[in-house]
């Protein structure tokens, strides 16, 4: 799985959007913005309070009391599909530690700020609209909280390619990886970002905006929710073909990696094969063979779950129910699997048998 396929669904759900990929313009609408930015600032003791509308307009052309209403999306025109670059970029960059939380918080009130500044200098708000400011903060919301999930993914990924680098040598996709802090992280950030817009939502003095409703009316879901888990099973259920969470909503182990080859290299004469399964979990590190087997009633062979591989390495009397529940939902295959029984296409919670 190449980088850029990683990113069709992104493109995808962007498209849903209707956004319009036109980013040359961009530049000179935030340098009219930073003007008009700085225009709203010398009037910040009444701009909230006034009663008639505000609105300027871009270039020279004359101040008019013309609203003329709010985008379907904020993200639907070049400056929107501009914007939410710009944040997919900040996000990968919060995910590789150049960004604090900090820094974060100070740039989603920014971006609030900017995307309204804009609104109304393209006359579409007054500004002081409190259903043009909340839709203004619940897509923001949206848009930071889905590249959260997919900055989380795109790191686990290019985490796990320089495991299959390291070990294989190899630029073939026949392989996953799955780290657990990236979905501690993902979780977190996100939580994160909840605070954050409430605070935008009590600047502006608005009502608060329901994240979970947000999340779950969104049409940003191509490549997956806004979680780690359904984000990890676009990639590597849908895309790459080799692994599978029966469950997203399973919780992993903490300090929990688990890499795995297909590594079809030769088949014996009882046409078996072996991939290779490393998993650490805290300071325990496995290196287990995958028995794979091409079988003339059907493809049963070319799947295991994680936990029947893992079982015979932890003992009945350890609470082991946590590894166990989430090993347990999760399965390797082979390519051909995926392509006889077109698991890949499946989105979302889906249980497979392995008999």
């Amino acid at each position: 799985m190449s980088d850029s396929t990683l990113h069709i669904g992104t493109l995808a759900s962007n498209n849903v959007n209707n956004i319009v990929n036109d980013t040359s313009k961009y530049d000179e609408y935030k340098e009219k913005v930073k003007d008009l930015e700085k225009e709203l600032q010398t009037r910040k003791d009444t701009f909230e309070k006034m009663t008639e509308p505000l609105v300027y307009v871009c270039d020279c052309y004359q101040k008019f009391n013309v609203v003329t209403g709010m985008p379907k999306s904020t993200f639907g025109d070049s400056f929107g599909y501009a914007m939410q670059k710009e944040i997919s970029d900040y996000m990968q960059d919060f995910y590789a530690g150049k960004v604090s939380r900090e820094d974060l918080d100070s740039y989603f009130e920014k971006c609030c700020t900017s995307m309204r500044t804009y609104r109304t200098g393209q006359h579409q708000t007054s500004g002081t609209n409190e259903a043009d400011n909340t839709q203004i903060v619940s897509e923001m919301y949206e848009v930071f909280a889905k590249e959260n999930a997919r900055a989380a993914g795109q790191a686990n990924y290019q985490e796990g390619k320089a495991w299959n680098e390291k070990y294989y040598s190899d630029g073939h996709s026949d392989w996953t990886y799955y780290n657990s802090d990236y979905y501690y992280q993902c979780n977190d950030t996100n939580a994160a970002l909840r605070e954050s817009a409430r605070k935008m939502t009590e600047k502006w003095e608005l009502d608060g905006i329901d994240c979970d409703e947000i999340e779950a009316n969104s049409s940003l879901t191509l490549d997956g929710g806004f979680d780690f888990n359904s984000i990890w099973n676009s990639d590597f259920r849908n895309q790459a073909g080799r692994s599978s969470l029966a469950k997203e909503s399973t919780i992993p182990p903490e300090n929990f990696k688990m890499f795995f080859k297909e590594q079809v290299t030769s088949f014996t004469e009882d046409n078996k094969f072996n991939g290779n399964l490393k998993i650490t979990i805290g300071e325990n590190k496995f290196d287990l063979k995958v028995p794979f087997q091409t079988l003339r009633t059907g493809s049963e062979g070319e799947i295991c779950n994680v936990w029947d591989l893992m079982e015979d390495y932890y003992s009945e009397s350890g609470d082991n129910s946590n590894i166990k529940n989430f090993l347990g939902n999760m399965s390797v295959f082979t390519r051909w699997y995926a392509y006889e029984t077109r698991i890949n296409d499946i989105f979302g919670d889906y249980e497979v048998s392995h008999n």
